[in-house]
């Protein structure tokens, strides 16, 4: 409140009580006094201005209107119509004196209290300040009371400006002017009194001066105005603190979400209207309380009042139920999470859950998971329980994840659980889909709410008149009822009711004019505003609530209005515009207040918002204010502004117009709006917790698209790190999605599939989503901008939350032609798609379901197409499986013949059942029709779904087909060489047709009129015209000069009947059947080899497996081996291809509904669905190797990764720029050891041979060939660091001990040289390796007695002076000098000095310390040990502080020089390694100082001790890596990093994979990371506390931006292992499955041929000189 020295004028009262004894008084006394005085002359004025209201209740005398009571208001002339207002003024005036002198006359007379007699005193400011103080609850802590007082004002009373600060009044008799006393007098009163009601630390006061030319001036005065804003932001901050409750923060969303639900439910239930005894609400009760076990659907027209009905049930449910009972309400699209099926059932599902104590960490968070949970929570539910769940509302569910199907509505419900749903008639047809699919046939679960009588529509005006105190005359009431009989519903009575209270007792009934329904009722009320308010003030503030969507509070109202530059000029019209432009509070409370009755008040976002309660205030808001497109637009993008924080602190641009909207001014003006950071911290009283700004997630999306500010959504959310991040988190990834959803443009829809993709795990952990977004559009990154930039934020932003960065892109690539990997529980054999069937009624014919079968399994797998889950499963019986037309039907052929309803075809058939075999089977939705053959074939017919048999017919001879005809009134089928057919229907014989041989196949067009038959064995077709049971012609189209060389293996016929397909082993022709004649060929393409092997297997025809039309019948879909090619057959080029993952296509399927194909692979269980149309985009997936990882290797620059599988013959070769497969190396056997140069250009493998001197392969992989074989026995292959060298290390044979040799193979210019060296060594106990520096080959071996120990130059005991004879080989480390022609050191306990110690050396391992050659090893020690004091001093190296005290300790730890053979270091004791099967060793620092065990312990090795314990949910470590500041684990398919110096995980993420494998790249920052299912990822850690991120993601390969033929440096995708030639039959490789350059029909083009003959051995195409092989003729 604010006081100065003006108190305002007096009120007038428009209202006087109707009090006989008062009014009464008032008369008598100024009658008494009417000739005594001239002040009370004029007393019957009052009569004629005050005129008694009997429509107020209780009734009152109310002011008349002013131009009743001076009718010249209503004249034409502007100059009588001011006469007119001055003369009011003089009324109003004499009114106010009269009325003060009666009260005074009525106090003097004792009728009339003191304050009775103040209230006719009361200035308007005074009358505002006492009715604010006293509407509020606790004055003294809300109420801040400022006044001033200007000193020297009285010395300014002549200035002109001085009526503003205080109340003038003029002296006639002395002609000047003086600070009016009574008015003072008043002021000083009410200060007195107000001051009483306000704490004393809440008044502030200030003295000023005038004493200036502006008398208040802004720098004159500052010292006076910084104190009062900060003794007023010091008392607001205070107050709030004191008394503001405290925010809820860690209420749960579920707890906030029920709450919003019943707060309208407590408000629609207070609008209930009708009788108690109403019929449906009775009803409702009745099945509350019944035993009903099916829901039940409440309709009716809109505005009938259902929600209402439901609300009252819900309200009195206390007095319906008495038992136990669980009520769930929601009012869908009264939330946000409401309106969408997925959020609405997971919170429907987690509040019932956690009623009857469950966790909502059960419920799952896949759509098709949540409806099969929420229909097993149902069923299960506790029976000594009642739940009633009611949703209202049901049209407003958004269409997506089916809601519309209402396939999640179960349609049966235990006895104690009730399911109440209310809906419209015809909105969505959903009651239409409740009475055909859900509960057909039973019009007892649905309750018609018909609309409301006249005479309760009376009622209900009544009921709202009387809350606002205010009835309506019988003749008035006659002119409502009339209008009500009209449109009785509630909408139309509450627009009556709004004009009714305005209507006097005294108003004529033939001058009452109301609206005929409800739309003219809406119209009359909006125009009715714009007169009061402004038009513009009404026009935008209700286009702004109806364009918010959720609605806006009075803040957000206030602060998008005083953006809105129209509103601003029609409020400052006039020549005032202040500084801070904004639109005064009062406006739009006073707008709010004339349509309360209208609004309905609901929590959005942690915020209470105003939204229309009738769907028809919003279309007529829609329709009156924003059918402008423009208008539309200004306006979203105002609301846009807002909430985006646009102008926070930031003055806008004004621009005044003219009422001819020219520009008249043009300035700057701060208006004070709030700043929109994406979250809030928390407060200085130590909330703690962070907010995010929901309203700002919520509505900014949808306003910047709805103003077409795409660049802004697209830089500030779609493609916006830390917006989707926030957003998940504040609200849920569906929120993103309906973002994303607005907009779908390219870019758009991929990071939507990637977020859709990624939603379990980001769901599971949110700080996953840098990698899940980068891992799954890595591919588009140097093509997509937008995608690179939010990549880009990932890759920085995101390692607050992540310090992982994908290198290689994940499977699942958005926009490829792969949707889905559907994983099936074995191996499938039988596939068919089908639409309407039992699996699913409300598909809308589609074929969206996948139904498959393995022929040894009783269950039939069903998975959805348009989701990738699996449906569910049908328990049949085992063998083949065939499915109806109609999909109602499951036949299964079984090897005693086809099953069908426990009908055996044997045992109706005379034979012996040894000689059975099954033929071809046909079925239509009725008939089935099948042909067994014992010495000759049988016709079967067999009705559906019966079983009877009606039919066995014995033919002549052989039958090889069986087909029923389109219309499925007759079978034909063969018998040798002649056609039969059969009525299925009257089963009489119908013709006989000789056509020369034995048909293979038959395939009817879908019109009946012809029939296609061919055999293996040639290539003609033969073609018969039939004419209903007649066949007009019969003959044969030869195809040979069209597919020379080949056989027909298959024919289609096209979707249009017009086209006949004709599949060969190497050609595709497209017969047309009008032209008789081939339109178009398709040949096996030139690049595809004539045979192929694969990994595990031997060679095979590469031939066409399948082929099929598309669903237009224009292109036709062929798959040859692991790829699927598509042919356009008017242009008869190749369209596009599809490279499924490795292995070869033994079935296809191709949706003739949809964009889908469908293949397998043989002997695996994944089915692949994948989009025709996507494939035209080229976009690859990864592809994968045969089995799980267990080796990599990579090349000195880190360009190049070798993959090595377990148990396979593959070396897979990996890019390590973009994780695409560049070779791939395949053997005869498994693939046992490997080496490659430090460049990559050769490679060593060792298998083990099934010929001699085929055991090592040395590849030259710049020619691609293999250039040596040699060896009889596997052994070690050994890569160098540096070094152009590979050691291989190998027995000659297989005997007992026979022993190991060494040769080094030298690349040098191109060619290699082996050298060979006589060393043996009898055992290798692991894997040998080179030192750092590739000097020293370190062995860890066994040392043989001195008997049988060698006795030349070149071996040294290090330390020995003569030989000491054992009789067991002992534990020793063999030390070669590759440059000192492989002089061998042998290091043993002897050698080592401390012989009486060691034991065994465990394991043996390279240690990376600058100018050293460093082993280290871990050993066990001997129980009985003595001290190693004088051991330890004569060795001349160091150990640990602990070794000393070291006895009876089992285990310990030494470095080894291997450039002198010394101890280095020595630790005793030592943590114990894990030397089982399936045990993790330890790992180690690459300098070997620090040791982590399976427990996480870090062991320091030079101090010997303990030094701390990281806390790791995913114990054992697997590496170190990054300077050894941080630990590597992996459990699962979760990758978990870990800083060591504060044991925080720094990063977590899933492969999608189990991980079997890490290997730590050179650079000490990148790991590899080894998938069990063949997959090889990559990750780049980045430490974002210590390191520069920025920096180091420039150098990242996989980010790079440019040509990417150059990125890739020659790294072409290989398509074949090895290129054949003319005169050899060719035996190839697939090609690899990803690549970022050209499409597979360019890339494989460029690849020429290179001649050579075929090698002795599979892999073999040059022999070395020692080289042992066998050629097989």
């Amino acid at each position: 409140m604010l006081l100065e020295s003006k108190t305002c004028h007096f009120a007038l009262e428009t209202t006087l009580p109707q009090q006989k004894s008062h009014l009464q008084c008032l008369q008598n006394q100024i009658a008494l006094r009417t000739h005594k005085t001239r002040n009370t002359r004029n007393a019957p004025l009052l009569d004629q201005c005050y005129v008694v209201d009997e429509n107020n209740l209780p009734p009152v005398y109310v002011l008349r209107a002013r131009s009743a009571i001076v009718p010249e208001f209503n004249d034409p002339d502007e100059t009588v119509r001011a006469t007119a207002a001055a003369r009011w003024e003089e009324v109003q005036a004499e009114l106010r004196t009269l009325l003060q002198r009666g009260a005074d006359l009525a106090y003097l007379d004792g009728t009339m209290d003191s304050d009775s007699k103040e209230r006719y005193y009361v200035s308007e400011l005074e009358n505002q300040i006492i009715l604010g103080i006293e509407a509020n609850d606790n004055p003294r802590k809300r109420c801040i009371l400022i006044t001033r007082n200007i000193d020297d004002l009285k010395n300014y009373t002549e200035d002109h400006r001085t009526p503003r600060f205080a109340e003038i009044k003029h002296i006639e008799r002395e002609d000047r002017f003086e600070l009016d006393a009574d008015s003072a007098c008043m002021l000083a009163r009410l200060q007195q009194r107000v001051l009483h009601l306000v704490s004393p630390e809440n008044a502030i006061h200030h003295d000023v001066l005038w004493k200036y030319e502006d008398v208040i001036h802004p720098q004159l005065h500052q010292a006076y105005l910084d104190s009062l804003s900060e003794q007023l932001y010091t008392a607001c901050l205070r107050l709030i603190d004191e008394n503001a409750p405290l925010p809820e923060l860690d209420v749960p969303s579920l707890c906030e979400e029920a709450g919003q639900h019943w707060s309208r439910c407590r408000v629609m239930a207070s609008h209930y209207f009708k009788p108690e005894q109403d019929t449906p609400l009775q009803a409702l009760r009745d099945y509350v309380t019944g035993a009903s076990d099916t829901p039940l659907i409440v309709h009716g027209a809109p505005g009938c009042g259902k929600s209402k009905i439901v609300s009252k049930l819900v309200f009195d449910m206390e007095d319906i139920v008495f038992d136990e009972y669980m009520l769930v309400l929601r009012y869908i699209g009264h939330t946000p999470k409401s309106r969408d099926l997925k959020q609405l059932l997971s919170s429907l599902c987690s509040q019932i859950t956690l009623a009857i104590g469950g966790s909502d960490a059960d419920v799952p968070v896949d759509v098709n998971d949540l409806i099969k949970y929420f229909a097993e929570l149902i069923a299960t539910f506790p029976p000594t329980c009642r739940l009633i769940l009611l949703l209202d509302d049901l049209e407003l569910l958004l269409p997506e994840h089916g809601a519309h199907r209402l396939a999640w509505v179960p349609a049966r419900l235990p006895r104690h659980v009730k399911l109440i749903l209310a809906v419209h008639y015809s909105s969505y047809r959903l009651l239409d889909r409740f009475k055909d699919a859900i509960l057909p046939g039973r019009p007892d679960c649905f309750l018609e709410v018909p609309s409301a009588t006249v005479d309760e529509c009376v009622g209900l005006l009544t009921k709202l008149l009387s809350s606002m105190d205010r009835a309506l005359t019988f003749a008035q009431m006659k002119v409502f009822r009339q209008a009500l009989e009209k449109e009785p519903l509630p909408l139309y009575v509450e627009l009556l009711a709004n004009i009714a209270k305005d209507l006097k007792s005294f108003d004529s009934p033939e001058n009452i004019k109301l609206p005929s329904n409800s739309g003219e009722g809406i119209t009359s009320l909006l125009e009715k505003l714009e007169g009061r308010h402004g038009k513009m003030l009404v026009s935008r503030a209700f286009a702004y609530m109806v364009a918010s969507s959720t609605g806006l509070s009075d803040c957000e109202m206030e602060d998008v209005l005083s953006l809105d530059e129209d509103v601003l000029n029609e409020i400052y019209s006039g020549d005032f515009h202040p500084r801070i432009r904004r639109v005064p509070y009062i406006k739009w409370l006073a707008l709010k207040q004339d349509v309360e009755a209208f609004l309905a008040y609901k929590d959005a976002d942690g915020v209470t918002v105003a939204v229309w309660q009738h769907d028809s205030f919003v279309d007529a808001v829609k329709t009156r204010y924003l059918s402008d497109k423009n208008v539309v637009s200004s306006i979203h993008s105002t609301i846009a502004d807002y909430f985006l924080g646009t102008w926070a602190g930031k003055p806008k641009p004004v621009s005044v117009l003219s009422g001819k909207r020219q520009l008249v001014a043009s300035f700057n003006s701060d208006r004070k709006v709030p700043a929109q950071p994406l979250t809030f911290g928390g407060s200085a009283r130590g909330y703690g917790a962070v907010r995010y700004n929901k309203r700002m997630y919520d509505q900014v999306p949808r306003h910047l698209d709805l103003a077409g500010r795409y660049k802004e959504l697209n830089s500030l959310v779609f493609f916006n790190y830390e917006w989707l991040y926030n957003k998940i988190k504040a609200l849920s990834l569906q929120h993103i999605m309906l973002d994303l959803a607005l907009n779908p443009g390219e870019e758009v829809s991929l990071v939507e599939e990637a977020l859709r993709v990624s939603e379990r795990t980001v769901q599971r952990d949110i700080n996953s989503l840098p990698t899940e977004i980068s891992g799954h559009l890595l591919p588009y990154y140097g093509t997509h901008s937008n995608i690179r930039s939010l990549i880009r934020q990932c890759d920085t932003d995101g390692l607050r939350h992540c310090a992982l960065v994908p290198n290689f892109p994940y499977l699942h690539v958005p926009g490829s032609s792969l949707q889905f990997t559907l994983a099936a529980p074995d191996e499938m054999e039988h596939f068919c798609l089908v639409h309407g069937s039992v699996f699913d009624s409300n598909n809308g014919g589609e074929e969206k379901l996948l139904v498959c079968k393995k022929r040894d399994d009783a269950y039939v797998n069903v998975f959805d197409l348009l989701t990738g889950e699996l449906r569910g499963t049908v328990f049949a019986s085992n063998g083949d499986l065939h499915i109806t037309p109609n999909g109602k039907h499951l036949i299964h052929d079984t090897a005693t013949g086809a099953f069908i309803k426990q009908v055996i075809m044997m045992n109706h058939i005379d034979g012996k059942s040894s000689l059975y075999k099954k033929g071809p089977l046909d079925i239509t939705n009725d008939r089935l029709c099948t042909v067994v053959t014992l010495t000759n074939s049988v016709l079967c017919i067999c009705e559906i779904p019966s079983g009877k048999i009606l039919h066995i017919i014995a033919l002549d001879g052989k039958s090889n087909v069986c087909a029923i005809s389109p219309d499925g009134k007759m079978v034909l089928c063969n018998s040798n060489g002649f056609l039969l057919a059969y009525d299925l229907y009257t089963l009489e014989h119908l013709l006989t047709v000789p056509i020369g041989s034995t048909p293979s196949r038959l395939r009817f067009t879908r019109d009946g009129l012809r029939v296609f038959l061919s055999n293996d064995k040639d290539t003609r077709v033969t073609i018969m015209h039939l004419n209903g049971r007649a066949v007009d012609m019969t003959y044969r189209a030869v195809l040979e000069d069209k597919m020379p060389k080949d056989n027909i293996r298959d024919l289609r016929v096209s979707p249009n009947d017009q086209l006949l397909l004709v599949r060969g082993d190497v050609h595709l022709l497209v017969y047309h059947r009008g032209l008789e004649k081939i339109i178009a060929t398709f040949t096996r393409p030139d690049s595809v080899p004539h045979e192929f092997r694969l990994p595990k297997a031997h060679y095979v025809q590469m031939n066409f497996t399948h082929a099929d039309f598309t669903k237009d019948s224009d292109f036709v879909v062929g798959t040859i081996f692991r790829n699927v090619y598509v042919w356009q057959i008017s242009s008869g080029s190749l369209v596009t291809s599809i490279q499924a993952p490795i292995g070869i296509i033994t079935d296809l399927m191709v949706a003739k509904t949809r964009s889908q194909v469908v293949t397998h692979m043989k002997g695996s269980r994944n089915i692949e669905v994948w989009n025709i149309d996507a494939a035209v985009r080229k976009v690859n997936t990864p592809d994968k190797l045969t089995d799980s990882i267990s080796d990599f290797q990579l090349t000195s620059d880190g360009r190049l990764a070798f993959v090595r599988c377990c148990q396979s013959d593959e070396i897979g070769v990996v890019s390590m720029t973009n994780g695409s497969m560049v070779d791939l190396l395949t053997h005869d056997n498994p693939v046992i050891d490997f080496a490659i140069t430090p460049d990559g250009g050769w490679a060593l493998v060792t298998t083990q041979p099934r010929l001699k001197g085929t055991a090592f392969k040395l590849w030259n992989l710049s020619e691609r060939r293999v250039v040596m074989e040699v060896g009889n026995v596997a052994g070690h292959c050994v890569s160098m660091n540096q070094k152009p060298k590979i050691v291989m290390l190998a027995q000659k044979d297989t005997t007992y001990k026979s022993p190991f040799y060494i040769s080094v193979l030298h690349i040098v210019d191109g060619e290699f040289y082996e050298h060979a060296y006589m060393h043996t060594i009898t055992t290798i106990r692991s894997k040998p390796f080179m030192t750092d520096n590739d000097q020293f080959l370190v062995v860890n071996s066994t040392v043989e007695p001195p008997s049988t120990l060698s006795t030349s130059d070149d071996v040294n005991s290090v330390g020995s002076s003569s030989p000491t004879f054992h009789t067991e080989p002992k534990a020793c480390i063999y030390v070669f000098d590759v440059e000192r022609g492989m002089k061998v050191t042998v290091c043993d306990a002897f050698s080592m000095k401390f012989e009486e110690h060691l034991l065994d050396i465990l394991e043996v391992r390279p240690c990376s310390q600058p100018n050293r050659s460093l082993v280290a090893a871990i050993f066990s020690c001997k129980e009985k040990q003595s001290s190693l004091d004088d051991d330890l001093s004569d060795g001349g190296y160091a150990s640990s502080s602990s070794a000393n005290a070291a006895a009876g300790c089992p285990y310990g730890f030494f470095l080894l020089d291997a450039a002198t053979g010394n101890l280095a270091q020595l630790c005793i004791p030592f943590p114990k390694p894990s030397l089982g099967v399936g045990s993790n060793p330890l790992i180690f620092s690459t300098d070997c100082t620090l040791c982590l065990d399976e427990q996480s312990n870090i062991f320091h090795i030079p101090s010997g001790e303990f030094i701390g314990q990281l806390a790791s949910p995913l114990n054992p470590p697997r590496a170190f890596i990054l300077r050894n500041t941080v630990v590597l684990y992996y459990h699962e398919s979760t990758l978990l990093v870990i800083r060591i110096s504060d044991g925080v995980p720094i990063a977590q993420c899933d492969v999608h994979s189990s991980i079997c494998r890490l290997q730590v790249c050179p650079d000490d920052r990148t790991v590899l990371v080894g998938c069990q299912d063949g997959g090889v990822l990559s990750y780049t850690i980045v430490d974002p506390a210590w390191e520069n991120p920025s920096q180091i993601l420039s150098c990242l390969p996989s980010r790079e931006v440019g040509d990417q033929t150059k990125l890739g440096a020659g790294l072409h995708r290989r398509s074949w292992d090895k290129v054949e030639k003319d005169s050899v039959p060719g035996y190839q490789r697939p090609p690899s499955a990803m690549t970022a350059f050209s499409s597979d029909k360019y890339v494989l083009r460029e690849i020429k041929a290179l001649l050579r003959p075929r090698p002795k051995s599979d892999s073999h195409a040059e022999v070395g000189g020692r080289s042992q092989a066998c050629s097989l003729m």
